[in-house]
């Protein structure tokens, strides 16, 4: 079944305020277990032309405190089947602290500090053998204001992903790699990211989906600058609109 604009809108409004419902403690990013939660909508322009919404909340586990989170409002154009452009603005909302409000962190909304990027990707994905594809996505983001790690940052992302037969479960391994470049810190690869995963429908033939994650990070090689490592556990809901 297909879920109509105000059930998706209810959905969401449900889970912002049940996130929000939670104290946010004001400290910097740690590097202990998270629990992240997502949800993204897209909504179908025309046959080439796809509008996205995904909104991000991060959590660390122990003590359970607000660490992060992240809006993205997209538009995806498929040059031909399979292979996609898309541009997007971001806003990470993040803990006050001492240090983002020295690089530059405007206040943004419930007592935290922003930080935005405008982003531009490439993807394709294409077949290995029958029900296992693999794509790759490469992206360019541009931050401001400047951060201490980087101005700019690329990643490259490829994905490994089956699909069970007779059965909307699709279990994924993603693999991805930051470049760094514009900071105080010497430009290069500096952080990589392993992501296992599984996908699927809880409703057969619905519009929605839900994803069911884990998140080894390890950043490295950033000078003076102190490492970023942490664990995610997480979740994601998608709706699509036609």
């Amino acid at each position: 079944m297909n879920l109509t604009k105000s059930q998706i809108k209810k959905t969401i409004t449900i889970v912002v305020f049940s996130f929000f419902s939670l104290s946010m403690n004001s400290q910097d990013l740690t590097n202990n277990l998270k629990l992240w939660s997502g949800v993204n909508v897209s909504y179908g322009i025309n046959d080439n032309l796809t509008g996205r919404l995904s909104q991000l909340f991060a959590f660390n586990a122990s003590p359970a405190t607000y660490s992060f989170s992240q809006t993205k409002l997209s538009l995806s154009y498929k040059i031909k089947r399979r292979i996609y452009v898309e541009g997007g603005y971001v806003r990470g909302l993040f803990n006050d602290s001492n240090s983002l409000r020295n690089q530059g962190a405007t206040s943004g909304w419930f007592n935290t500090l922003a930080v935005d990027r405008i982003s531009g990707s490439f993807s394709f994905k294409h077949d290995l053998v029958k029900r296992l594809s693999l794509s790759h996505e490469i992206e360019f983001q541009y931050f401001f204001p400047d951060l201490d790690k980087y101005k700019t940052r690329t990643t490259y992302l490829t994905r490994l992903g089956y699909n069970v037969k007779r059965s909307s479960l699709s279990p994924y391994i993603e693999s991805m790699f930051y470049y760094y470049q514009g900071g105080i810190i010497s430009n290069g690869i500096k952080r990589f990211r392993l992501k296992p995963g599984i996908s699927f429908k809880p409703i057969k033939n619905s519009s929605m989906g839900i994803s069911i994650y884990y998140i080894y990070q390890n950043e490295f090689k950033t000078d003076q600058l102190p490492d970023n490592d942490y664990s995610v556990i997480g979740t994601n809901l998608s709706f699509k609109i036609k």
